[in-house]
């Protein structure tokens, strides 16, 4: 089983939404995906899935061996399960080895595991980078956000991992007028190749209103090797590029 800590610089940038979609991707492509919620504080793993109302156990329930890793588990889709935070729970109280004893438990059954872990670089992400074997960093285009990412891409390297980046919330029309980094730019400011690029989808709050293309080529990079990220600004170049890009400067 492969255990991927899906983190970021800063709250906001869609992590956790990230996590789930990816989750989902992979399920699609016949994979075996446990989603662990490893954010004590702010933990909505289970909300952004619409799985709040069937959680029955969590994670505090496994570490205090009131219930094993398999009875926490909620299914989401076919091949996709999730492991709930711990609600109201002690965040401090979990180690690294607590979350490492979890993955060792679901390795037997699961291809992958991913960790959303909280944002920044406090001990909720080194607790749950320490119990993980590789690393996804997801930000925005935005400057303030990829200082913060920067941040952690620098961190990860003293854990020896290798990190690739996910990137959220792009507009492709900013990025043709040079409003907003290329992929390119990003990927040499922080250092790490892109595995994933997501663009923004005005209202898209609900995950079934989330794009799935950009998802499933994400999820074919991770699994197979194959394929590049989505390019969210092929669509506004060239002359009907210039006029869509009016249009919705209209908007």
């Amino acid at each position: 089983m492969k255990s991927i800590v899906i983190t970021s610089g800063k709250g906001g940038v869609g992590k956790t939404t990230v996590t789930a979609c990816l989750g989902r991707a992979l399920a699609g492509l016949g994979c075996r995906v446990a989603l662990i919620d490893a954010d004590f504080g702010l933990n909505n793993l289970d909300v952004v899935l619409g799985l709040e109302s069937k959680v029955v156990y969590d994670t505090a329930d496994v570490i205090e061996n009131r219930c094993r890793v398999r009875q926490a588990l909620v299914e989401d889709v076919r091949n996709l399960y999730l492991l709930p935070s711990a609600h109201g729970y002690l965040g401090e109280k979990v180690t690294s080895q607590n979350i490492k004893l979890i993955l060792n438990s679901l390795a037997v059954t699961f291809d992958y595991a991913l960790v959303d872990c909280p944002a920044g670089i406090e001990a909720g992400f080194k607790r749950a980078v320490a119990a993980c074997e590789s690393a996804i960093v997801v930000t925005t285009p935005h400057m303030s956000a990829l200082r913060d990412a920067n941040k952690v891409v620098s961190l990860l390297a003293s854990y020896r991992f290798s990190p690739t980046l996910v990137i959220n919330r792009v507009r492709g029309d900013l990025e043709v007028e040079g409003k907003i980094p290329t992929a390119d730019e990003i990927s040499r400011i922080l250092k790490a190749p892109i595995d994933g690029i997501i663009p923004e989808t005005d209202g898209a709050f609900d995950l079934g209103e989330m794009p799935k293309k950009p998802f499933e080529l994400l999820a074919r990079r991770l699994h197979l090797g194959v394929g590049e990220p989505l390019d969210p600004a092929a669509e506004y170049r060239g002359i009907r590029g210039y006029f869509k890009r009016r249009a919705r400067r209209v908007k």
